[in-house]
C-alpha cells in the first residue's frame, strides 16, 4: 500500500503547474486580450478609451506604428498601444494599465503577458526600431503594496550594422507570474540604445495584453 501511495504522489509532483494560470486571486476571473483592433483611429492617433476591456490606459494612445510603418510590426496587426517618452515628460504623467477611473467594477487584475518593442524618429539618429529596457512595476489592489520592479528587454531583429536600429522588426514578447491582484501597473522605457540626446524621441508600442480581471 505504501509503494502505491509513493508512486501517486510522484506522479502528481510531474504534471506541470499552469504558467498561464492566474494567482493570488480568489474566484474567477475574466482573460482577455487587447489588441486594440476594435479602436476606431483617425488621422491623428486617439487616447486609449476608458474603461477598455474594464481597465483605464493613462498616457497611451491607438495608432499604427506611423511614422514607422515598416520598422515595428505589431503582434496583430494594424493597431497597438503607444506612447512617448517626450509626450510623458511634457504631460508629466507615467503611462500605465489601472483599474482607477469613474464607475469602475473591476477589483484587481493579473498582468500576464503582452509583446512590445520601441522605436525613434529624430533628426539626430536614423528613424527605426531600436533596442529598449521597459521596467514594469505593480501596485497590490487594496493594500498598495509594490510589486517588482521587473525588467524586460527589447533587441530589434535585423539591425543595420553600426547603427543598432532596424528598418524591419517584429515586437518581442513578455511574460509575467508575480504581477496578480493589481490595481495599476507602470510601464518606463528607462533605457534605449541610442544617444542620450535622442532618447526623449523613444516611442514605446505594445500589442496583445494579456490580462485577467476580478470584479
Amino acid at each position: 500500500m505504501n509503494s502505491i501511495k509513493y508512486l501517486l504522489v510522484a506522479a502528481l509532483s510531474l504534471v506541470p503547474r499552469s504558467l498561464g494560470a492566474p494567482t493570488g486571486n480568489a474566484g474567477q476571473g475574466t482573460t482577455l486580450t487587447a489588441t486594440f483592433e476594435d479602436v476606431t483611429v483617425g488621422t491623428v492617433p486617439p487616447f486609449v478609451p476608458t474603461p477598455y476591456q474594464g481597465l483605464s490606459f493613462p498616457a497611451f494612445n491607438v495608432g499604427p506604428t506611423q511614422p514607422n510603418v515598416e520598422s515595428l510590426q505589431p503582434q496583430s496587426p494594424p493597431h497597438c498601444a503607444i506612447t512617448s517618452v517626450r509626450g510623458q515628460t511634457l504631460a508629466g504623467s507615467n503611462p500605465m494599465i489601472s483599474t482607477a477611473y469613474p464607475g469602475s467594477t473591476v477589483k484587481s487584475f493579473d498582468l500576464l503577458s503582452f509583446y512590445f518593442g520601441c522605436t525613434v524618429n529624430s533628426q539626430l539618429t536614423v528613424a527605426g526600431a531600436i533596442g529598449c529596457t521597459l521596467q514594469v512595476t505593480g501596485t497590490k489592489a487594496g493594500t498598495g503594496e509594490t510589486v517588482g520592479p521587473e525588467f524586460v528587454n527589447f533587441a530589434p531583429a535585423n539591425a543595420v550594422a553600426g547603427t543598432g536600429i532596424s528598418l524591419q522588426s517584429p515586437m518581442a514578447s513578455a511574460s509575467f507570474w508575480d504581477l496578480t491582484g493589481l490595481s495599476s501597473v507602470t510601464l518606463l522605457v528607462v533605457l534605449s540604445s541610442i544617444p542620450a540626446a535622442a532618447q526623449q524621441d523613444t516611442t514605446l508600442y505594445i500589442d496583445n495584453i494579456v490580462h485577467t480581471n476580478y470584479e
